[in-house]
């Protein structure tokens, strides 16, 4: 008789689900939803665990996939990161919106077999949550879970590795034998697999824009100015101030975007910048692997695997390597250990073939290698001069540019047709002494005003009540962006009301300006004084204003910032000025409970990089 969710499996003994199956399963899908790309990393490497046991397996992102599918998906691996104060990535917010709809019926993924592999860092309250919220939502709508879920801490001894490499072993063992396939030995970690994407040449076409760049030789000049991802607009650079004084330790800009369209956008947005690559590193990249010849010709990417998509952050028309290398490839982050597998398997030099292989083998020799002194992938390459990276495994072996995101500074009402930002550029010296200058800052150092910018606007992760609810503002740093956009809207609303921290006094004029209209605002001279106040101090000050806006009137509290221990000490701050110690009537345990109820249900909210 046949049972429901179960898997028909090629093993003579049946497991609890090998009876039978509405869909014999053909491959296994990975699932991932990443923020700083270390979800996609372990997902990719999970893929390729699977082919090299000579079992189908398809990657995809959550945001790219149709949940449609999911319930026809019989074999289902899961990999997310936590984002926030234990939110979904966003790559995760569409697939997890549409799996808690109310009245999914309870068994709709009962011929799902999944397991997930979460990451986090348990310094953080909510270790794992998002992980751990999906596995609870897969359970509550039937689907089985073919082994115990793994959690990645980066805190661990040996980072991630410590639990994902016993997870992975288990999650083989127990999905391939429902796999079609032959029974031979895995291949071992240093055979070259077949490359999983084509980079088929576009025939040179005279009337084609990029042919004719093609074939007027190799210089760098052949690279677009401006890339703007599919849906992006417009804006022109305005301004381009430095704000910090010029002998201060770090180097703050206002730049001011004017849109192409009169685009609105509600306070706490946040706007999105795609960097790109220098033309010395893209150059330096081609050099060391002996692909100068390789750079301008035109290419088309196509997947060489049945049903895996190309990945977001490639293009599907044509295109050169030079420009791969540019705007959608990062030669600048610290390499993982999957970047040290695939130069393994491309290396053919004794000597650093077994450098890699102690790299490989202790993830504290990466640690010490690459990311404590912060290597980037085109250094690394430079220590490994013998060993070259081949043209057709590049998109595999390369981790995506990202974009970068900023608050947004200034409320679309009170400033139409512009986006303002405060951004801060990244710039320090390693432990090895080596000047080193994120991407986005070298490119916003030198950027002159009238620079053409693609940009996306991105939803708020933080609304501001009605006019008639008090709302408290704590935003350390750069942390007063999205706070100046929001007492901008509250003076507008006729309510203006906040706590605000500045280190620099960014927007000086401002706060003065809303100090005036009656909005209640402070300064935490955190850093020009030798007595530091900062804002934790500042809400134990203002206890009784505090326990009156919380308890009393309801109000809301939202934090911006680094995250650091700031936000917690924000929440302990908070928790002592509503309690018997500070102006209220509540136990320290009953405050501290009441503080992170609000966060829970939305009175609070916490946006932190």
């Amino acid at each position: 008789m046949a049972t429901p969710g179960a898997l028909r499996a090629p093993s003579p003994t049946p497991s609890a689900h090998s009876i039978v199956s509405a869909v014999e399963p053909q491959h296994v899908l990975v699932l991932y939803a990443s923020e700083t790309g270390n979800a996609q990393d372990i997902a990719e490497r999970i893929a390729r665990a699977f082919r090299a046991a000579h079992r189908r397996a398809v990657c995809v992102s959550m945001d790219e996939y149709d949940v449609v599918d999911l319930p026809h998906e019989p074999l289902l691996i899961l990999v997310t990161s936590t984002h926030g104060r234990g939110d979904p990535p966003p790559a995760m917010r569409g697939l997890w919106g549409k799996l808690i709809r109310k009245g999914l019926p309870e068994d709709i993924l009962d011929d799902v077999h999944y397991a997930l592999f979460g990451l986090g860092d348990s310094s953080y309250e909510r270790y794992c949550f998002a992980g751990k919220m999906l596995v609870r939502r897969m359970h509550s709508l039937g689907a089985h879970a073919l082994c115990e879920p793994g959690w990645g801490d980066e805190r661990a001894p040996d980072g991630v590795e410590q639990t994902f490499v016993p997870w992975l072993k288990q999650a083989l063992d127990t999905f391939v034998p429902y796999l079609p396939g032959p029974s031979a030995p895995a291949l071992p970690w240093n055979a070259l697999p077949d490359p999983i994407y084509a980079l088929d040449p576009v025939p040179a076409d005279p009337a084609d824009d990029l042919a004719k760049l093609s074939l007027n030789g190799s210089s760098s000049s052949q690279v677009p100015d401006v890339y703007a991802p599919k849906g992006w607009k417009m804006a022109t650079l305005t301004k381009n101030e430095r704000v910090t004084a010029s002998g201060w330790f770090q180097d703050v800009r206002e730049l001011d975007l004017e849109l192409d369209g009169h685009e609105s956008y509600p306070p706490g947005s946040v706007c999105a910048i795609h960097p790109r690559c220098s033309a010395e590193e893209v150059d330096t990249f081609l050099e060391m692997n002996d692909l100068q010849a390789e750079a301008d010709r035109p290419i088309v990417i196509r997947s060489t695997i049945p049903d895996q998509p190309l990945p977001p952050h490639l293009p599907r028309g044509p295109t050169t390597l030079r420009i791969l290398l540019t705007y959608h490839l990062d030669l600048r982050c610290p390499p993982r250990k999957s970047l040290f597998e695939w130069l393994g398997r491309f290396s053919n030099d004794e000597r650093e073939e077994e450098r890699l292989e102690e790299f490989i083998a202790d993830p504290d020799e990466i640690h010490d290698y690459a990311t404590r002194p912060k290597r980037t992938i085109v250094e690394t390459l430079a220590d490994f001069r013998a060993t070259k990276m081949p043209l057709a495994y590049i998109l595999e072996a390369l981790p995506p540019l990202r974009r970068r995101q900023f608050s947004i500074a200034s409320d679309s009402d009170a400033h139409p047709g512009e986006i303002q930002l405060l951004v801060a550029l990244v710039e320090y010296k390693t432990n090895l002494s080596i000047p080193r200058r994120g991407l986005c800052s070298s490119w916003f150092s030198t950027m002159p005003e009238g620079t053409r910018i693609p940009y996306e606007i991105l939803p708020p992760t933080l609304e501001l009540p009605d006019k008639g609810t008090p709302v408290i503002l704590v935003g350390p740093g750069t942390g007063v962006a999205p706070m100046r956009a929001f007492l901008e809207a509250r003076v507008a609303q006729g309510a203006a009301q906040g706590e605000l921290d500045s280190i620099d006094l960014y927007f000086k004029e401002d706060w003065e300006k809303h100090r005036a209209e009656g909005a209640h605002v402070r300064i935490a001279p955190s850093r020009d004084r030798p007595e530091k106040v900062y804002v934790q101090h500042l809400l134990r000050e203002d206890a009784a204003r505090l326990n009156d806006w919380i308890v009393r009137r309801r109000g809301h509290i939202y934090v911006c910032g680094s995250s650091n221990a700031m936000p917690r000490e924000v929440r302990e701050a908070l928790a002592w000025a509503i309690s018997i110690e500070g102006s209220g009537t509540m136990t320290p345990e009953e405050s501290a409970s009441y503080v992170e109820t609000m966060f829970d249900d939305g009175r609070g909210g916490e946006e932190s990089w």
